[in-house]
């Protein structure tokens, strides 16, 4: 509320708006935090949008604890927002004590210098402009300001990581170590430096068809470069939170194994040698359901599909030629014969080309019955090829959809 009030009192209201998300966990309780924000929004002419969500049922159909789960949909939903380009950023409201408990959360859980460095100010979704500010001086605000507020009653429930970290653990740390804060808090700030170093000099993944690849060549010293690539290269397809010192040395381990060995990862995620590289990607494919093939955009499986008779940058087919067509994943018997190549079956073309085996029966294929007329995102069929006397060209743009 205190940040509320200070973008009220400080910002054109029409530069911003309130999100609250209403978990629907604690019943009355968290229907009253609800509308309180709702109703404070409503007397001070703030928009205020409110996202329903039902975070048990998200968390038993993913395997999350209700504490991951409620995490993880929120990121979730502020990710959403800021790719919509409903907004620039999330601001929130995490303070300093907030990034104390972090920090010690992240050194329990074995983490790395990344994990010591705290939450950013501003990591490309969410900005947090009170990291520096502490729970001393936000009562003190509230109070000068006469602002009213709700407390949330689970905060108090030791059940949950976090709550036992700053009711129990960091008051009896503080019996010894005063400063403890403070201390964590210079942590950060070395950590954070330590930080941009190891960044200057961690190679970069490269995308994949679904996810992202490392080469083996830039890891095989196991050192702290290469631990900070792997954590990069999971941050990229899932979150990194979670991630523990154990998982890295699993990945790692995956140098000496022969090609196909993997490792599960926390979040349905999943690490694989493939040939010299280590693949990240997600265990999340979806069947692809028999579509008409057509121009427009749609979604089919985990691809969005757009058809345009405007160049894409996508691949270009004879569009007359594709009247007709089912778009479908591969079936026992489809032949493909490459633009200017030989005639194959579909099984071969996919080996000839290295497409993951994991990805071969969640690929969108163009066909009429066992002929195959473009395998996406790869390459059309000679059949369907730009000639001379082509009247339509579809520009045909793949692109697969990400569950973040």
């Amino acid at each position: 509320m205190a940040l509320l009030h200070w973008a009220i009192t400080h910002l054109n209201h029409e530069k911003f708006y309130v999100i609250t998300v209403h978990h629907n966990l604690r019943g009355k309780e968290g229907e009253r935090d609800r509308d309180f924000v709702k109703e404070y929004c409503l007397e001070n002419n703030i928009v205020c949008e409110i996202y329903e969500e039902q975070i048990k049922e998200f968390c038993d159909v993913n395997g999350y604890t209700i504490e991951q789960g409620a995490r993880i949909r929120r990121r979730q939903i502020f990710k959403e927002i800021v790719d919509n380009k409903k907004a620039d950023r999330v601001v929130t409201a995490h303070q300093q004590d907030d990034q104390i408990e972090s920090i010690l959360m992240h050194i329990f859980r074995g983490s790395g210098i990344k994990g010591l460095c705290g939450m950013e100010e501003d990591d490309g979704i969410i900005v947090r402009p009170m990291l520096n500010v502490s729970s001393k001086e936000i009562k003190q605000y509230l109070e000068a300001n006469n602002i009213e507020f709700v407390q949330d009653s689970t905060n108090f429930e030791l059940e949950y990581s976090r709550n036992k970290i700053r009711n129990v653990v960091l008051k009896e740390i503080e019996q010894v170590y005063p400063n403890v804060g403070n201390n964590l808090l210079r942590l950060s700030s070395i950590s954070n430096k330590m930080q941009q170093y190891i960044d200057s000099n961690v190679p970069q993944y490269e995308k994949t068809i679904d996810g992202v690849s490392i080469n083996i060549k830039d890891i095989e010293k196991k050192d702290i470069i290469a631990s900070q690539a792997i954590i990069n290269a999971v941050e990229a397809v899932s979150t990194r939170v979670d991630l523990e010192n154990q998982h890295i040395d699993s990945i790692l381990s995956l140098i000496e194994k022969e090609n196909g060995k993997q490792v599960n990862l926390p979040f349905n995620t999943i690490a694989i040698r493939e040939y010299d590289k280590i693949v990240f990607y997600k265990d999340e494919y979806k069947a692809i359901e028999p579509t008409k093939f057509q121009f427009g955009e749609y979604v089919v499986g985990d691809w969005k599909i757009s058809v345009s008779d405007k160049d894409n940058g996508g691949l270009r087919a004879d569009a007359d030629m594709l009247e007709g067509a089912t778009i479908t994943s591969r079936q026992s018997g489809m032949m493909f014969k490459r633009y200017k190549g030989g005639t194959k079956s579909l099984g071969d073309y996919l080996t000839d080309i290295k497409v993951p085996k994991r990805i071969r029966d969640y690929l969108p294929i163009i066909a009429k019955n066992q002929d195959v007329f473009a395998v996406l995102p790869y390459e059309i069929a000679d059949k369907v090829a730009i000639l001379d006397t082509t009247k339509r060209i579809a520009y045909i743009k793949t692109e697969r959809m990400k569950d973040d």
